[in-house]
């Protein structure tokens, strides 16, 4: 896949939550004999980024400003993800600074093929894993890992032993691990009761309560 290119700037260290209230989010790069690096970025910017794919595989990390240790331009990937409890928005991001000549252990999204046909008639498709573990080089990180189920019949599965991975790239996970199948559709019980119930608890809380700030940790520590 294309590398996608994330701009930054670099910030003091301990200021994430002033950083927030002016509509940045805080970012940490770190890695092997790297010392760690403290940045910000738009929030705007960081959030067509992630809408993009930049939460996944290989990316360019290009800080503006003046030149720095280790250079403004480096080889990044998504580590740790820091978000609200409620709304989702991202709070603070770790970034691992990658060697390109050392192979590296991460995680592969699956894409599923031929669903439409496999499910036909009175089979749904059922998914076992999302992403695979996989180890490679950090150029060798691939897209998806495609996984073809138009041949599978009702009861039928797809393990990660029946797929063959892409060049160059080896698979963590037990071979046996079941990536989807098909399995019979059946009429889902009704949950009127148990959606009432949830709706009464809502209602037991209090206006205007809010969760607490799960970024107060990572305050304290920056």
């Amino acid at each position: 896949m294309a590398d996608l290119t994330l701009r930054a700037s670099v910030r003091e260290p301990g200021d994430a939550r002033n950083l927030r209230r002016e509509g940045y989010v805080p970012l940490v790069v770190y890695g092997r004999d790297v010392p760690n690096l403290h940045l910000k970025v738009d929030r705007p910017a960081l959030t067509a980024f992630m809408a993009a794919g930049g939460h996944r595989g290989l990316l360019d990390l290009k800080i503006d400003g003046d030149e720095i240790s280790g250079g403004n331009e480096r080889k990044v990937m998504v580590r740790e993800i820091q978000r609200e409890p409620l709304g989702h928005h991202v709070l603070h991001m770790d970034l691992y600074q990658v060697d390109m000549a050392e192979k590296i252990t991460t995680e592969a999204w699956v894409r599923i093929h031929g669903d439409d046909v496999a499910t036909e008639g009175e089979g749904i498709l059922q998914m076992g894993l999302r992403t695979l573990s996989i180890q490679c080089l950090p150029g060798d990180i691939p897209e998806y890992i495609d996984v073809d189920v138009s041949q599978l019949g009702i009861g039928e599965t797809v393990t990660v032993g029946d797929i063959t991975p892409p060049e160059d790239v080896e698979f963590l996970n037990d071979p046996d691990e079941v990536i989807a199948g098909i399995v019979v559709a059946t009429e889902e019980p009704e949950e009127e009761e148990e959606e009432e119930l949830e709706e009464e608890d809502l209602l037991d809380l209090e206006e205007g309560e809010e969760p607490e700030d799960a970024a107060e940790e990572e305050d304290e520590e920056e």
